[in-house]
């Protein structure tokens, strides 16, 4: 997406090597646990941002790198980042935007990743995406997305913290007083693409904890509500 061609290398040099607090604390190892092994898989990353993570998943699995690696994001001086500052022997680096056909074939993929990505897209444009996820993912395989909470997203906008930008994109505060895309949903809306697309799905509620709220005391009027929600999504026996 053009929107983080613009603050790209302010987002880098914020969030650095592990994400950001959140991540840093709580998200990364949630991902990596769910992710499970690696070593032979065909993983897909979508939406991969200044490219931190999969370095991160793969430390200390030397000899059981996967078989085939994409990185991926819309932004192509996100993925410049991530091919100088995090590069990967191996690996494809590849510009996608979610949202258009991905170049892939069909069942090209064990493991497609998608760290809060899908919650800054159109619902047409996330149609068309879990769409191709499915048409690329193999019949065992894994989609393993998160997004922002849609309680936390509705806590903002209570809080009157979601506004618009000039180009008319809704907006929510992010780290370094940047501000990031936001969809607003409900997560029974994201059920309804996903039950279209072929899949079927277990949700797992992710919260701070008292180190992210330490480093970020802004969340703490919220502590109680969860930040964000993971989904471990797989081929529907009906799409069969």
């Amino acid at each position: 997406m053009a929107y983080y061609d613009r603050l790209a290398r302010r987002w880098h040099e914020i969030t650095g090597y592990q994400g950001g607090s959140f991540k840093r604390h709580v998200l990364n190892d949630v991902l990596i646990e769910e992710m499970g092994p690696l070593a032979g898989r065909a993983i897909l990353e979508l939406g991969a941002g200044n490219g931190y993570f999969m370095p991160l998943a793969l430390a200390g699995r030397a000899n059981r790198a996967p078989a085939r690696l994409v990185i991926s994001d819309a932004s192509a001086t996100l993925l410049a980042i991530a091919e100088r500052r995090f590069h990967l022997p191996g690996a494809t680096y590849l510009q996608l935007d979610v949202r258009a056909p991905f170049p892939f074939e069909d069942a090209s993929f064990d493991l497609i990743l998608a760290t809060m990505v899908f919650n800054e897209v159109s619902t047409g444009g996330l149609r068309r995406a879990l769409l191709e996820c499915r048409r690329v993912l193999r019949q065992e395989g894994l989609l393993l997305l998160t997004i922002t909470h849609p309680q936390f997203v509705a806590s903002l906008d209570r809080r009157r913290q979601l506004r618009e930008d000039k180009d008319g994109i809704l907006t929510m505060p992010a780290a370094g007083q940047l501000r990031l895309p936001i969809v607003p949903r409900r997560w029974h809306n994201y059920e309804r693409l996903l039950t279209r697309a072929g899949f079927s799905w277990e949700t797992r509620a992710i919260h701070a904890n008292d180190k992210v709220l330490a480093e970020k005391p802004g969340l703490r009027p919220v502590k109680n509500r969860p930040i964000a929600l993971l989904a471990s999504c797989g081929p529907s026996a009906s799409a069969v």
